[in-house]
């Protein structure tokens, strides 16, 4: 949606079973979400229009009775019904995006987002996890996380990442990966097959161990040429060789646009597929997993 559009018809639908224990506030909740969508680049003042709009706004979202999830309940659930009726395979994209709120000097509650504690790298982080049809058209969200990190003194920094290196993942950031792969099984309808697509960041041992736990369908892109176990994969050693050793199924051209940085260019993409047994150096190393296919 656009700034500027006018039909809001779709936010009266979307929002149409919000249930928060008070028939006062789901009409609110309704007014406010047609405020937002008629100006989706406005802040809430903007978008509300009058000082009275706006201070419904801010104590809709102030009520203890509302909650981020009841909020967004009406929304999952219209979701599964759009990934039941679009008649095939939904992919389920998760990212993070980062909020910055750097010039804002006065607000409060915000932390750091980038590697150093400067005012320009300071607001808020939000991790999604967003169904499309195969063709592209979004769907709804499954899944959305939203948090500050906790400010680290810079002395402090290096054991923070010692400290790391040791904790368990339910108490990292990389457990957003997680948390939006268990609430989109939760929350998919039966019958319909979802893939998860994630970017590099989310190729760590848990969320492969979970999305087997949850028979997930996943399609990450790999961030190590991991070790694998060789008698499980016809003898090579890593997953990259495995890949390479395996048939191109199929290729293509694309153009690669500059950014300033780097020139215009093409590139030509293969797509190859192996089963393959990966090995663990984590705590107990020597347990097999049961066999993953890789796609580079």
């Amino acid at each position: 949606m656009t700034a500027g559009t006018e039909s809001v018809e779709w936010v009266t639908q979307e929002f149409a079973r919000a249930d928060l224990r008070d028939r006062r506030l789901d009409h609110r909740l309704v007014k406010t979400a047609e405020h937002l969508a008629k100006s989706p680049c406005s802040p809430i003042n903007e978008a509300c229009g009058t000082w009275a709009g706006t201070q419904a706004a801010y104590r809709l979202f102030n009520n203890p009775k509302v909650s981020p999830a009841k909020i967004l309940q009406p929304h999952w659930e219209a979701t599964a019904a759009r990934m039941a009726g679009c008649g095939g395979p939904v992919l389920v994209m998760q990212d993070t995006v980062f909020f910055s709120y750097g010039t804002h000097v006065k607000t409060r509650g915000l932390g750091p987002i980038g590697k150093s504690n400067a005012a320009h790298d300071r607001g808020l982080i939000m991790h999604n996890a967003l169904a499309f049809t195969t063709q592209g058209v979004p769907l709804g969200i499954l899944s959305q996380s939203i948090w500050v990190r906790r400010e680290v003194p810079v002395e402090e920094y290096q054991e923070k990442i010692e400290r790391l290196q040791v904790t368990a993942i339910e108490e990292k950031e990389s457990a957003k990966w997680l948390v939006a792969l268990k609430e989109t099984v939760e929350r998919a309808p039966a019958g319909v097959a979802v893939v998860t697509v994630a970017d590099r960041e989310s190729d760590v041992f848990e969320f492969l161990t979970q999305a087997q736990e949850l028979r997930a369908k996943f399609l990450i892109r790999a961030r190590i040429d991991r070790k694998l176990v060789p008698e499980d994969s016809a003898g090579c050693v890593r997953m990259q060789e495995a890949l390479s050793d395996a048939p191109a199924l199929g290729r293509m051209t694309v153009a690669v646009p500059g950014n300033g940085r780097r020139k215009a260019r093409t590139a030509t993409i293969e797509v190859r597929i192996a089963e393959v047994s990966r090995s663990s150096r984590r705590s107990g190393v020597g347990r097999r997993r049961p066999p993953a296919r890789s796609i580079p």
